[in-house]
């Protein structure tokens, strides 16, 4: 009896034993599948979402910037039709298709987005940071897809940034937004145009010449008034930051300005003198008073760069006729306390952001300066950058949507 009992204590060890091997067999079995699962799953999802971002080319043609030389009754036919160079220009891009997409496979409203000045101005790069929290954040998830491109000289795109007006660059939004007409993914009939900066100042003139084929323009921290004027007032916000008096920061801001026009027009000896050379005489108060579409005017008031009082004042002075006391019915002019150049928070003019690069400086030193700038503020830095304002960016969305009618 005492053998036959060990004998059946011994099989129900042994089977309990390989019970137990088995339910840890299929709890490996399980986690394993788990895994995999989890692992498919987020292969399918980062596929998925690599598949909504498409390398976008097109090609470009002096065609806005040519109409503008027939029409400069200073110059004869020919010199008007040899003032642009006539060729193809090869631009790279990216196209961000809405992440919800549509079950009826309903064309999507698109937003083409303008960067500003200077060589390293790359959605890719010195704009990542705007792009990701001022655009995608706000507007992929109602249905409506971006496209930023690289303008002339910059990234992949082909040209001279330095030797490229606002016309032309104006040519190259006119461009890309032709190109996403004939994308059978999108609605050609609600294609809006927001610039930055000087990317804003090209989607105030594309509004005014290509008007009829967009749905809106916005322009984001963009000067509305001459090149002179501009400088001003960067001039006179460096003075003031180094504690010049207001009135003797304004005259010598004045004169600088003068002063360095009539050199870059006489010695455009670095690209950036060759780029301002190429800016010195524009004015867009006539572009201004043909705006006839909705446009969405947006200025920081602490601005280094570009004074929200002067370019309200630029506009009220440049609208058409209107039966509005301030401005015509299709504009929307907002001012923003407390926001620098790039629509963050800041305690001051002096403080915020694009201000540690001057014009100066020569075209190695600037761009190295930018490269760092960029580096940090879109990648982890040790002083953390102020986030985008929300006052800003509710605005700006509520306003983009109702446009496209999806509020």
């Amino acid at each position: 009896m005492i053998r036959l009992g060990l004998l059946l204590a011994s099989v129900r060890s042994v089977s309990l034993a390989q019970s137990l091997r088995v339910r840890q067999n299929q709890s490996l079995y399980f986690c394993l599948g788990l895994c995999l699962s989890l692992c498919l799953s987020l292969s399918l999802s980062l596929n998925s979402q690599a598949q909504e971002r498409l390398e976008f080319w097109f090609e470009s043609q002096n065609y806005l910037s040519r109409q503008v030389a027939r029409s400069d009754t200073s110059l004869s036919e020919r010199q008007a039709e040899n003032f642009y160079e006539d060729r193809v220009y090869q631009l790279h891009g990216e196209l961000v298709m809405p992440l919800t997409a549509d079950a009826a496979n309903t064309p999507a409203p698109a937003i083409v987005f303008l960067v500003g000045s200077g060589p390293n101005s790359s959605h890719q790069s010195l704009y990542a940071d705007f792009v990701r929290e001022n655009l995608e954040a706000l507007f992929l998830n109602h249905g409506i897809a971006l496209l930023y491109f690289d303008k002339r000289g910059v990234g992949l795109s082909e040209g001279r940034w330095h030797r490229t007006d606002l016309f032309e660059r104006s040519d190259d939004a006119r461009s890309a937004v032709r190109a996403l007409h004939q994308h059978p993914g999108i609605d050609g009939n609600r294609i809006g145009v927001v610039g930055h900066s000087q990317g804003g100042t090209v989607a105030q003139l594309l509004g005014a010449m290509y008007g009829d084929s967009l749905a809106f323009v916005a322009s984001l921290a963009a000067p509305t008034y001459d090149t002179e004027r501009r400088l001003t007032h960067e001039y006179y916000s460096r003075f003031l930051c180094e504690g010049d008096p207001e009135a003797e920061a304004m005259d010598r801001a004045q004169k600088k300005a003068i002063s360095d026009l009539n050199w870059v027009n006489a010695f455009p000896l670095t690209k950036a003198w060759r780029h301002l050379s190429e800016l010195s005489d524009f004015d867009p108060a006539p572009y201004l008073a043909q705006l006839s579409l909705p446009a969405y005017f947006a200025f920081p008031e602490e601005d280094y760069f570009v004074s929200a009082d002067w370019a309200m004042e630029a506009l009220r002075l440049a609208r058409p006729s209107s039966t509005s006391p301030d401005f015509a019915e299709h504009l929307t002019v907002q001012s923003f306390p407390g926001l620098d150049h790039d629509f963050r928070p800041t305690d001051n003019l002096c403080t915020g952001s694009g201000v540690e690069i001057s014009f100066e400086k020569d075209d190695k030193q600037k761009d190295d300066e930018q490269k760092e700038v960029a580096k940090s503020k879109y990648t982890e830095a040790s002083t953390p950058v102020p986030d985008f304002s929300e006052d800003f960016q509710q605005a700006f969305q509520a306003w983009v949507l109702a446009v496209f009618g999806l509020n």
